[in-house]
This record gives C-alpha cells, structure tokens and sequence, in this order.
C-alpha cells in the first residue's frame, strides 16, 4: 500500500511540474504576448504583424516596413520593379481606400433606408428597391417633406456609388513580403508537453 502511495505521490508531482512547464512556455498561438513576439502571436520568431501592430525591425511586418515601432504599409509605386521577396496587393490605406470605405458607407446607408421604406409600403413604392435611381422615380404625388427625404436619399446613393467606383478605379497598390515563409523555430506547449513550433510556407 505505501508503494502504491509513494507511486501516486510522485506521479501527481510529475503531472504538476509538467502543467507548470506548459503554462509557462510561451507560444506564438497562445493569444499572449510573450516570447520572442513584438506583439500578441507575431513578430520575433512568429509569423510577421499585420499593419498597426508593434514591431522593432522591418522584417517584423508582413509589409516590411516598420515605421515609429508600428508596422506600417509599404506604398508600391507604378512602374517600378517590385523587390524580390515582394508581390502586389491592394492598398487599404491610400486615398482610393478611404473613397471606397466613404462610398460604402453612404450607398449602404442611403440603400438600406430605401429597401425598409419599400418594405413598409409594399406595393406602392416599389421603385426604391432599384439603387441610385430608384428614389427619383417615386417622387410624383409625395408631400413636401417626403420628397426632401426621397431626394435626400437618392443623393446619398449617389454620392456613394461615385465614391465608390472612383475607388475601386483609382485604387493603388502596397507591397507584401513573401519571403517571410522560410521556416523559423518558437517554443511552444501543447498537451504532449513541451517543444519547438516549426512555422513557415510549406
């Protein structure tokens, strides 16, 4: 019965020394900043941070550029060779990019108001389910003050769905790091116990 014990005993100290191994390894998946990170699961030894998270190097940011310890975006400009290690993607922080978040924000707003009134008056103005010109064709035979809200709305539309082709038109173009995906090594702990995370491009 004491062997019994004396096994039980050691085995329980077994299993606390390895929970507290695993609770303290850090992890580039564990939603923590630690480690070797720069901020929470990227950065350092972990997969490079998307824009406006912390890092101390360029090659801590997915676009490379590490600008006041924030990553930044790496603006592409037309014409010239992308760098090896780079490709191309669309920028969301150009002025193209704030016309098209502008643009859906006002055609969504001013399209929504439209399809509810649709819906509340079904049959009668049928016409505001048709975006940007849809409220203009209902106008005939409206009072004053409905009018002014249908014309209000269909200038929202309007104003939107320019604004939104203009962005997606003029769109420019950011430059992403693909060289990142050669491998690295993290701690980690998992239910196994703990060990070494190998992370990159397969």
């Amino acid at each position: 019965m004491s062997k019994l014990r004396g096994g039980l005993g050691i085995a329980l100290c077994f299993a606390l020394q390895t929970a507290t191994v695993r609770a303290a390894q850090p992890s580039c998946y564990d939603g923590t900043k630690n480690g070797p990170e720069t901020d929470i699961d990227c950065g350092g030894d972990c997969i490079p941070c998307e824009l406006d998270h912390t890092c101390y190097v360029p090659r801590d940011c997915l676009s490379g550029r590490c600008e006041e310890r924030v990553c930044a975006e790496q603006p592409y400009e037309a014409g010239t060779p992308v760098p090896r290690g780079y490709e191309l993607a669309t920028s969301t922080r150009d002025a193209a990019a704030s016309a098209r978040n502008a643009g859906l924000l006002f055609f969504g707003v001013g399209y929504s108001a439209a399809y509810i009134g649709a819906l509340a008056v079904p049959g009668r103005v049928a016409a505001l389910y048709v975006p940007v010109i849809g409220p203009f064709t209902v106008l005939e035979g409206r009072e004053t003050w409905v009018k002014g809200l249908l014309i209000a709305d269909g200038v929202l539309q309007g104003a939107g769905a320019i604004l939104l082709i203009g962005g997606i038109a003029g769109r420019g173009e950011q430059l992403i790091r693909v060289d990142w995906a050669g491998l690295h090594f993290a701690p980690s702990a998992g239910p196994g116990g703990a060990g070494l995370e190998v992370m990159g491009d397969f």
